[in-house]
């Protein structure tokens, strides 16, 4: 019986019957069983054969592969021999693999293909023009990037300082710049006040500082997490990763152009390169050295920009420019090179090399370390300074106090300051409150606005003081107008005027708008409650004889119209000194804070105090007969004389004792007219 013989081809992995003659012995029973056997042997070779090309084949799946090959086929143990012969040799090299380089379609690849005879004469010269064009375009991209006419020097940090400083010293903390709510220029730039219309390049320049930094409004010290530069360093890794490919491209174009043959002329037969001639390896070998220096600069370049970049927007949008920049090439291939020349680099085959796995190994230890530098090192020389200076810049223009305001006045060459208001959110001050209720109205009396009758009016009511504002005041507010049933009350011209003006004053105090004089009167004794003392004079004491002295003046809103009424009730009282009680101790009690608040300094801390403290307090103790005393009748801080009062500050005591202050004996103008007519009987 003839036997069927099967080999193996070495270039395919598919069995190949040479020869099987028919034989009588043969049914067709038999002949199925053998088709069907024939097909397993294939099968099985062909996972063989991958095997074979396989770094890691199992030698015991393979010898079992084997042991069934022979057992389907036991005329051809010839082939099993072939194939453990060939995993023998498959174990002696699997340190080594195969690869293929191609050549990439880019404008880099032209000088390979590009002969004049073999395209039309139009097509060789336009696809060299477009190689001359891609490197002078990179070339020019390259310097612009580095030049001080695109980029700068980024954030100069000291100069940004002196920046800083210059601005906080000058401009910052001028009182012309205040906002309605008082508030000093620095506090709204570094609050992030969007209704700036001033310094609204430092504003910028805070925000910019606070998102690169993660920084709140009030915070100097950074956290960990740094959005800006975090995403700064991410976007230098993109933009390294996309030039450390475009080297691999270089590095293995040069292996593989190496490896080509040379010969006299260069032969491309069948989209394969058999050869090349000197003069072309030159010129490619020239260009891949050109592309290599191109590449290096757009990398410095790139990081350098990126690493100057201080919005966050900008980083995104600098990061995606840059890398439009290294496609110029594939660009100008896909869109500007002839047919002819494209097709043929697109068809070219490519080159096979052979790499070692310690080559590769040592490949990925070394870039290893080039991805940890290239996340170190810019972090190092850009980063972490630029970091660092934002911080100084910030400190320069925000740090420390912000909440004041200076005016030189050269009269007197002395520098006056005020005290702002700390930036407190959406809570608006009564100047912002008198204007959001009037911007809308068109109909009614206004809420908190007076309203002056011409400019000339307008520029005395905002320039005048207390006194004059009381001056202007025709009766007692309170008394006459405010208070049902008096005269006034409820006059369609007078009382929404002094409605407005009530309103005004609670708001000032913190109090709600409808709050009236009686639920307000535990504030009278406030320093800054002058509004209210002059609408709410009689809850206030102005009208009363025997209240406290502090604040009961012109100055402090206590208006001349309300004092008269306190003449009148003094007529009918005895010229006799009152004794120690409430109001007395009262008094005294508020000795230190209405000084304080008349110099706008806590005089406890003075040198002089203690003097005042014991004048004082021998006084409390002594009643109005230690005004006899000569060494206690004098005020120590102000120099004025207990019994005379200070226009500025304090009725005179004279109301309170007057036999102690002289009245009985001598009329002086500081007495109360009760005395002057016992005075003269």
């Amino acid at each position: 019986m003839d036997t069927c013989c099967i080999a193996v081809d070495d270039v395919g992995p598919s069995p190949i019957v040479e020869s099987c003659p028919a034989s009588p012995l043969f049914d067709s029973v038999a002949r199925w069983e053998f088709e069907a056997a024939i097909h397993r042997l294939e099968t099985r070779l062909q996972q063989l054969e991958q095997q074979l090309h396989s770094a890691h084949a199992d030698p015991k799946e393979v010898t079992e592969s084997a042991k069934l090959a022979e057992w389907l086929d036991p005329s051809g143990p010839q082939v099993t021999n072939a194939i453990c012969n060939e995993i023998e040799q498959g174990k002696q090299h699997q340190d080594e693999f195969d690869d293929v380089i191609e050549f990439g379609e880019s404008v880099w690849s032209l000088p390979l293909v590009l002969n004049f005879k073999r395209y039309p004469l139009w097509d060789g010269i336009f696809s060299l023009l477009l190689l001359f064009l891609n490197l002078a375009m990179q070339a020019m991209f390259s310097g612009i990037l580095l030049s001080d006419d695109f980029a700068g020097d980024g954030m100069k940090v000291e100069q940004e300082q002196a920046n800083a400083r210059r601005w906080r010293l000058s401009v910052a903390h001028d009182f012309r710049y205040m906002d309605l709510s008082e508030r000093s220029l620095v506090t709204r730039v570094c609050q992030s006040d969007g209704a700036l219309i001033l310094s609204t390049q430092q504003a910028e320049l805070i925000n910019q500082i606070n998102s690169f930094l993660g920084l709140g409004a009030d915070s100097f010290e950074p956290g960990v997490l740094r959005t800006g530069i975090l995403l700064c360093l991410l976007c230098i890794l993109h933009w390294s990763s996309c030039v450390y490919k475009e080297f691999r491209s270089i590095w293995l174009a040069f292996e593989a152009v190496l490896g080509i043959p040379r010969a006299s002329s260069t032969i491309i037969a069948e989209n394969r390169i058999d050869s090349l001639s000197m003069p072309r390896l030159l010129f490619v070998l020239a260009t891949l050295a050109l592309r290599a220096v191109i590449a290096g600069i757009l990398l410095v370049a790139g990081i350098s920009w990126l690493g100057r970049t201080t919005s966050i927007t900008e980083l995104m949008l600098n990061a995606v420019a840059l890398n439009g920049i290294m496609d110029v090439d594939e660009l100008l291939f896909a869109g500007c090179t002839p047919l002819s020349v494209q097709q043929a680099i697109k068809k070219l085959e490519p080159i096979k090399m052979k790499y070692s796995r310690v080559r590769s190994q040592t490949e990925s230890l070394a870039l290893f370390f080039l991805l940890a530098a290239t996340m170190l090192v810019p972090y190092l020389v850009f980063l972490e300074p630029l970091g660092a200076g934002m911080v100084e810049i910030k400190k320069e223009m925000c740090a420390g106090n912000q909440t004041f305001v200076v005016a030189d006045n050269p009269e007197v060459q002395e520098i006056i300051g005020y005290r702002t208001q700390a930036f407190n959110g959406q809570e608006l001050k009564l100047i912002e409150i008198a204007v959001e209720h009037h911007r809308f109205q068109e109909d009614g009396p206004p809420q908190y606005i007076f309203f002056a009758a011409s400019r000339k009016l307008f520029d005395r009511y905002r320039s005048d003081g207390m006194s004059e504002a009381t001056e202007r005041s025709p009766f007692c507010l309170e008394t006459d107008s405010l208070r049902p049933g008096s005269r006034f009350h409820n006059d369609p011209v007078i009382t929404p005027i002094l409605q407005g003006r009530l309103r005004s004053a609670m708001i000032s105090l913190g109090q709600p708008a409808n709050t009236t004089c009686d639920e307000g009167g535990h504030l009278c004794n406030r320093p800054d409650a002058r509004a209210l003392r002059l609408m709410c004079g009689d809850t206030c004491g102005c009208t009363d004889p025997y209240s406290s002295p502090w604040y009961k003046v012109k100055a402090q809103g206590c208006a001349d119209s309300c004092a008269a009424r306190v003449q009148i009730a003094l007529a009918e009282q005895p010229c006799e000194d009152q004794p120690i009680g409430e109001v007395w101790n009262e008094f005294w009690d508020g000795y230190a804070t209405a000084v304080s608040a008349f110099y706008g300094q806590d005089v406890r801390q003075a040198a002089i105090f203690p003097l005042a403290t014991s004048v004082s307090g021998n006084l409390r103790s002594a009643g109005c007969n230690g005004l006899l005393v000569p060494e206690l009748q004098m005020e120590v801080v102000t120099q004025a004389l207990w019994c005379q009062g200070q226009d500025s500050l304090f009725r005179p005591l004279a109301w309170i004792c007057p036999r102690s202050c002289g009245c009985v004996e001598a009329a002086h103008p500081y007495c109360p007219l009760n005395c002057r007519n016992t005075t003269a009987t």
